[in-house]
């Protein structure tokens, strides 16, 4: 049984990362090339020049168009030959098929599915990374799992006491317990830590040097951004919307857009945005670096499981007590891939 999502809009790169060289990338186990124009805009194609199969993301870009990097075919935008080198005549029959492409956030969307049912209204929620007040730092982890493995990961952050020590975790993750929020076909995690020890990390960021009281809120926008709202206070202190006078604490982000490439492999585009010292570059650096070890470890982990998986297909796992929000979620997985598939099936 699957588990994709088709008809939904994926990040496949930050905005930064695409110039007008083609860009071979695969998504929902389909292999896309996606590029610049001279002019500026994003566009993708199948990874595959219907003339002899060569890589199109072994082509270049040509203004407005993407020329196949073997003998030379031009496709423009909307799929359509331009030109054939040695033929005077262009067959109308001759496209390449697109994927509708959409630039928003500092990120590169692509939808897999019908396109016409590609609204843009759909793309997921994540101003907070170019909203003003806010500072992003960015990376992109590559995990072999299942996608679903790593939503697993993100929403309950327990594992965060035993597997990131040296970073971010700290004992008062595990001990203490979750609670679970609904609403908007969605399911919150919520952790509130009082007059904790603040984690490395903690103190790094937000300059911590006490105890305090800390918070997470976790949720999966549709259908794989997970995003982690936490943030910290010295203890006893008020929160952000709650503070009379001078603020004191930290709110950050971490903003996971998840693109399954295929069954047993994902990769987590990631932004860490915060609302303090927007211009300390040197944090920048170390929030990077600390971020960097912490997923690093995760994908260990998530490696081990997939190939556990994958050895024991007939073994179901054991649900705790804190694994609330991560059974209620994989429900509304399976509802929205349900839709999904529905949708396709329909269409044929």
């Amino acid at each position: 049984m699957t588990t994709f999502i088709h008809n939904a809009w994926y990040a496949v790169c930050w905005s930064h990362e695409l110039v007008d060289k083609p860009q071979a990338k695969r998504v929902l186990g389909e292999d896309i090339a996606v590029y610049r124009t001279k002019s500026g805009l994003a566009a993708a194609v199948e990874d595959c020049c219907p003339h002899r199969f060569a890589p199109m993301s072994l082509g270049h870009v040509d203004g407005e168009s993407i020329v196949c990097g073997y003998h030379g075919m031009e496709f423009d935008r909307a799929g359509c030959c331009k030109s054939i080198p040695g033929q005077k005549n262009v067959p109308s029959r001759v496209k390449i098929k697109t994927y509708p492409v959409v630039e928003k956030h500092n990120l590169i969307w692509a939808w897999t599915g019908a396109p016409e049912r590609a609204d843009q209204a759909l793309i997921p929620e994540v101003h907070w990374l170019d909203a003003p007040g806010w500072t992003p730092v960015t990376g992109t982890t590559r995990y072999e799992c299942n996608w679903i493995l790593l939503v697993d990961n993100l929403l309950d952050l327990t594992h965060t006491t035993f597997v990131h020590q040296s970073t971010i975790g700290t004992e008062d993750v595990a001990s203490t317990p979750i609670t679970t929020e609904f609403g908007n076909d969605r399911v919150y995690v919520v952790r509130d830590m009082k007059n904790t020890v603040p984690s490395n990390f903690y103190k790094r960021v937000g300059g911590f040097d006490g105890m305090i009281d800390r918070w997470q809120r976790i949720w999966l926008e549709p259908p794989s951004v997970v995003v982690i709202d936490a943030g910290g206070v010295p203890a006893g202190g008020s929160r952000k919307e709650e503070a009379s006078d001078g603020y004191t604490g930290i709110d950050t982000r971490v903003v996971s857009m998840l693109l399954p490439v295929d069954e047993g492999t994902v990769d987590q585009i990631w932004a860490f945005v915060r609302d303090t010292q927007p211009d300390d570059r040197e944090l920048d650096s170390d929030i990077k670096k600390s971020l960097t070890v912490t997923f690093g470890e995760d994908a260990d982990f998530l490696a081990g499981q997939q190939a556990n998986m994958e050895r024991f297909p007939n073994k179901q796992m054991l649900n705790n007590t804190a694994d609330a929000g991560v059974v209620q979620t994989r429900r509304l997985i399976e509802r929205w891939i349900e839709s999904d598939t529905a949708t396709a099936e329909a269409a044929e």
